[in-house]
């Protein structure tokens, strides 16, 4: 019994790590559009279903749902900023990261895959490093901010 169950384990852990696709340049060239913003713990935000959901140390801050009604309205609108956000990344290893409110900003990038990062430099060359990873078809970006980490699930734009 105990092999069977090792067996099963060891066969539910080999096809979870095969999920996972490793970041490499070739991966990911294209355009991307941010499909979710999330800050853990605190909130995360589905641009695809517009869906706004909190966590526990937001809801930790909240008294009650008059006032989580508020901050949901409050929120949504801010975060809807992140439906124009665009990276773009091509073959020869320049890019475009657009906010949409204003011109898509070139740099160029490099992929660091044994620390699963792109590596932007803008024109002045101010380097920004962003953790990435792949999630099914969707790649992760994780960006760092004075108030935490702040998650950028992007979908592959047709």
């Amino acid at each position: 019994m105990k092999k069977i169950i090792l067996l099963g384990f060891s066969l539910v852990l080999f096809f979870q790590i095969q999920a996972q696709t490793k970041v490499t340049k070739a991966n990911v060239v294209g355009k991307w559009n941010v499909s979710a913003v999330e800050m853990t713990g605190m909130f995360f935000y589905s641009i695809d279903k517009d869906s706004l959901a909190f966590g526990e140390m937001m809801k930790a801050q909240v008294k009650d749902e008059q006032q989580m009604a508020s901050i949901t309205a409050m929120m949504k609108p801010q975060l809807s900023v992140f439906n124009n956000v665009a990276f773009i990344f091509k073959e020869d290893g320049t890019a475009e990261l657009g906010t949409g409110m204003e011109m898509a900003e070139s740099a160029t990038y490099k992929v660091d895959e044994a620390n699963s990062t792109i590596i932007t430099t803008d024109k002045n060359q101010k380097e920004d490093i962003l953790k990435a990873d792949f999630k099914e078809d969707k790649l992760r970006i994780t960006v760092k901010q004075p108030q935490g980490e702040i998650i950028m699930v992007l979908k592959k734009s047709k």
